[in-house]
């Protein structure tokens, strides 16, 4: 193959980019970061930063933000919300990429454990960001 031509996209780029397409794909089982936290703290790092929410990186493995934190654990990331009347209800974290979800019944204070990084995770993180961009 000659060097003139473009290099080729690999199947996760395709994916993400239309993640809305290839929903069905989820029935197959998870993305390759599915359990290891590292890379689902990275990934929700870039989001967060690309949302224009302020990124404190403690260390290596938790961050922090006006509204929460999250760290990497042994099945993946651990995220935690903090504020006002959250716009979340109780199945908001119990879908398919998520993990040991818990809601307060006062809704100020939501814990749950990303294990994939899909359109579910990212809609998730967005609707929160939005939330408390609004409260600013």
């Amino acid at each position: 193959m000659s060097e003139d031509h473009p290099k080729q996209r690999d199947l996760d780029h395709l994916m993400e980019q239309n993640s809305t397409e290839l929903g069905f794909l989820s029935a197959y089982g998870g993305t390759s970061m599915e359990g290891d936290g590292a890379p689902l703290l990275a990934a929700l790092t870039r989001f967060l930063k690309a949302g224009q929410v302020a990124v404190e990186e403690a260390s290596k493995s938790e961050i922090t933000f006006g509204f929460g934190s999250a760290s990497v654990v042994e099945t993946g990331c651990k995220v935690v919300f903090e504020g006002e009347n959250l716009p979340l209800v109780p199945s908001d974290i119990q879908q398919v990429g998520f993990a040991h979800g818990t809601l307060a019944k006062n809704r100020k204070h939501c814990e749950v454990v990303l294990i994939e990084w899909g359109f579910e995770q990212r809609r998730f993180i967005e609707r929160l960001t939005e939330h408390f961009s609004l409260d600013e």
